[in-house]
């Protein structure tokens, strides 16, 4: 089984009320965010935006 990121959560979204930190991806909840995330990044990418915005990474 593959995992499918939900139709809610893609660039093509209407309301954004929900934003990726990584890209483009708006959605409608925190929900659909998460499993953005989940689905279509890396750990490392999301490891690293982690440690860029807590400025850790130096």
């Amino acid at each position: 089984m593959q995992a499918s990121i939900p139709r809610r959560a893609t660039e093509a979204a209407t309301s954004h009320t929900y934003g990726c930190p990584l890209c483009n991806c708006g959605a409608d909840s925190e929900d659909d965010i998460y499993c953005h995330l989940l689905v279509s990044h890396r750990k490392s990418a999301l490891a690293d935006a982690l440690l860029e915005k807590t400025d850790c990474g130096q």
